[in-house]
């Protein structure tokens, strides 16, 4: 709950100190005043104080008049303010009371400042323990520090985290809470909660707002969906992760993995996958070749080295054979190299072929959408050449195309059969390319092999006799490198299976948890508020003569918790007078919903000049009447307003109230004998 008990305002000029001091009472406070006479002063000093200007903009400039922040007139002489400052006595649902202090325009301190006395500031002694707050800065929500988490714990609130735009979680802030409770003069009657920012990214903002003031169930299970969603995301994120890992370092070891899909499986004991290595012409397990290499390496290790002289006959022979392996190694080398790319050529030609389908498709649901509306125009185009919509091949002269040989429903259907073909299509040829890609640089790493091997048995050929043979050397080195690439490369894999493994156990939880969360998103509680919220305010629209829709088929939205007609927000279909009328109904009606259910209504509402639009004077009256009716202990009402003192009189005439009416051709802001003072 929030009860504003006084409001202080002082500012020191190059005359006299001017101010002014106004005390509020539970239930209806009206604050009258000739229009540029200070009343909206007096409730946009009340926003200030709180720091919650940035419900009206991003911007950190001071929304108060220049009679604070610039220069006051007296007797016709312009004074310059060289200092303000406002202060505000507030008291929450547990009967404490604060009093802050913000400066508006002065050397010292910033208006990013705001001192806070624990006790009555303005209506006491002010006694009490002093602390000071910073605020409209990063940090002033969340941290011990900041002015608006020290007013959310003082007000009773426990400030939501939500889901922002970026996929981050963030708190509901204050300014995004209060338009629900103060409405101020220039934006703020343009359409129902029209000054909820949403600069700070927060997602579906009017309906987290609304959701956390209502206090529905509904909250909490978006809330967790949205995390769940999110969390879900980011395993996603790291299985991509996972598997580019797997790729980058098989293609490094000329292997190619096989079984692993772009989504974790939800059981994870599915996740197995195969390592296929080149052998030849043909395909081998990882683990088959490893241990044909470990063989090789036994028995080369089990040979004796020969030296050159013993081994010259031997040396010209395997010069020999590796130089007819190596023009076999090329010839495969380019027949692998015209395969790849001849695979290659297919996948872009799917590419084509599939965004050509996906326009097609497209082009096709315009047409229905456009048939189903009446349209009697509507033909697929197709382009200014003859092609043929199902292979677009060129069609010679004489050739002709039925626009519409079938239905559009027939029409979509197949070309949603041909996406599904043609998509299988294009997966099975990324993989054969990739597996061709992985062939060719094996080619490439055994003509290299090769190739080493042929330099060295020619300098075998001229090194001294008596020198161990440098190919045997060289041989058996390259067969023990390729094993230890082969090996780190399999236990590199067995690590990674295992963290697939525990990717997919996780995202078997989340898709469980999503699952049960279910699809109903309001409680039998939630409808329960919603019918109370749609039956009072139909109720006020009928009694502050709502003319341009029947009251009785407005319903508030399960989905944004706005009032509807046919489905629509209201609004366009409305006069500017019974949108003005549909915010008091609105804004009064989820006030009054506070006393009969558990919401998290301050109790509290602010209302800058309510009369807009030219609304009659008799339905300004019943709304007058009904904010006297309806406040009291548990819901404070302040309400500024330019009507006539006589009139506000008459419609308040045996209801309870505070008027607080200034003069005509006075000012809020006189002077005061005192000096400027600040904490």
């Amino acid at each position: 709950m929030l009860r504003v008990n006084a409001l202080q305002l002082r500012a020191q000029t190059s005359g006299p100190v001017f101010g002014a001091d106004i005390s509020f009472h539970e239930g209806l406070n009206v604050v009258r005043a000739d229009n540029s006479s200070g009343k909206s002063t007096c409730l946009q000093a009340l926003l200030y104080s709180l720091g919650l200007e940035g419900m009206l903009s991003p911007r950190r400039e001071v929304p108060l008049p220049h009679a604070m922040t610039d220069s006051i007139e007296l007797a016709g002489k312009r004074l310059n303010v060289t200092r303000s400052l406002v202060r505000l006595e507030i008291q929450n649902g547990r009967g404490e009371v604060a009093t802050v202090e913000r400066s508006v325009k002065g050397r010292e301190p910033s208006n990013g400042l705001v001192k806070v006395l624990s006790g009555k500031g303005l209506t006491g002694d002010g006694s009490g323990q002093r602390r000071d707050y910073f605020v409209r800065r990063r940090g002033a929500a969340q941290n011990e520090a900041g002015f608006h988490r020290w007013l959310a714990d003082f007000l009773g609130w426990e400030l939501p985290r939500v889901a922002r735009t970026d996929g981050s979680e963030g708190l509901l802030y204050l300014e995004c809470l209060f338009p629900y409770f103060f409405v101020e003069q220039k934006h703020g009657w343009l359409g129902l909660q029209a000054r909820i920012p949403t600069y700070f990214g927060i997602r579906d903002v009017v309906r987290r707002s609304a959701e956390f003031v209502l206090s529905l169930d509904a909250y909490n299970l978006v809330l967790q969906r949205q995390r769940l969603e999110s969390e879900g995301a980011n395993i996603e994120v790291e299985w991509r992760r996972h598997l580019e890992r797997v790729q980058t370092s098989a293609a490094s070891a000329s292997v190619v993995p096989r079984g692993l899909g772009v989504r974790p499986p939800l059981d994870p004991d599915l996740v197995t996958f195969d390592l296929l290595m080149p052998a030849g012409s043909q395909w081998i397990d990882l683990d088959e070749g490893i241990r044909r290499l470990r063989a090789e390496v036994a028995e080369a290790s089990s040979l004796p080295l020969q030296t050159v002289a013993a081994d010259e006959e031997g040396l010209e022979e395997r010069l020999e054979s590796a130089q007819t392996e190596l023009t076999v190694l090329t010839a495969a080398l380019s027949e692998a190299l015209g395969n790849y790319d001849e695979s290659q050529r297919r996948v872009n030609g799917l590419d084509v072929r599939l965004a050509a389908l996906e326009e097609d498709l497209q082009r096709h649901k315009d047409a229905a959408v456009l048939r189903s509306l009446g349209s009697r125009n509507t033909q697929v185009v197709f382009g200014a050449e003859p092609h043929c919509p199902t292979c677009h091949q060129f069609l010679p002269d004489g050739f002709d195309v039925t626009e519409s040989p079938m239905s559009d429903e027939q029409n979509i259907a197949f070309i949603e059969q041909e996406l599904r073909s043609f998509r299988a299509m294009h997966q099975d040829a990324l993989r054969l390319t990739g597996a061709l890609k992985v062939r060719v640089q094996a080619l490439r790493d055994a003509s290299a092999a090769t190739r080493a091997q042929v330099r060295a048995i020619k300098d075998s050929l001229v090194a001294p006799s008596s020198m161990p043979s440098p190919a045997d050397i060289a041989a058996q080195i390259h067969l023990e490198t390729q094993l230890q690439v082969l090996e780190k490369f399999r236990d590199e894999m067995e690590g990674v299976e295992d963290a697939l493994r525990q990717v997919a156990a996780r995202w078997s939880t989340n898709r469980r948890l999503l699952a049960e969360l279910g699809k109903d998103r309001l409680s039998a509680a939630d409808r329960a508020k919603i019918d109370a919220l749609g039956s009072s305010f139909r109720s006020q629209l009928t009694r502050y003569g709502f003319r341009s829709l029947s009251p009785a088929d407005i319903r508030i939205s399960e989905e944004t918790y706005r009032p509807t007609h046919d489905g629509f927000d209201l609004g366009f279909d409305l006069s500017a007078s019974d949108m003005i009328r549909s915010i008091w109904a609105y804004l009064l009606s989820l006030a009054e919903l506070g006393r009969t259910y558990p919401t998290n209504h301050l109790g509290f509402l602010a209302l800058d000049e309510p009369r807009q639009q030219e609304v009659e004077y008799p339905d300004f009256a019943s709304f007058v009447r009904r904010l006297a009716e309806v406040s009291g202990p548990g819901l404070q009402i302040l309400v500024a307003t330019s009507e006539e003192d006589s009139r506000m009189r008459e419609m308040l005439t045996g209801r309870p109230h505070n008027l607080i009416s200034i003069p005509p051709r006075e000012k809020l802001l006189k002077p005061v004998d005192e000096d400027y003072v600040e904490w």
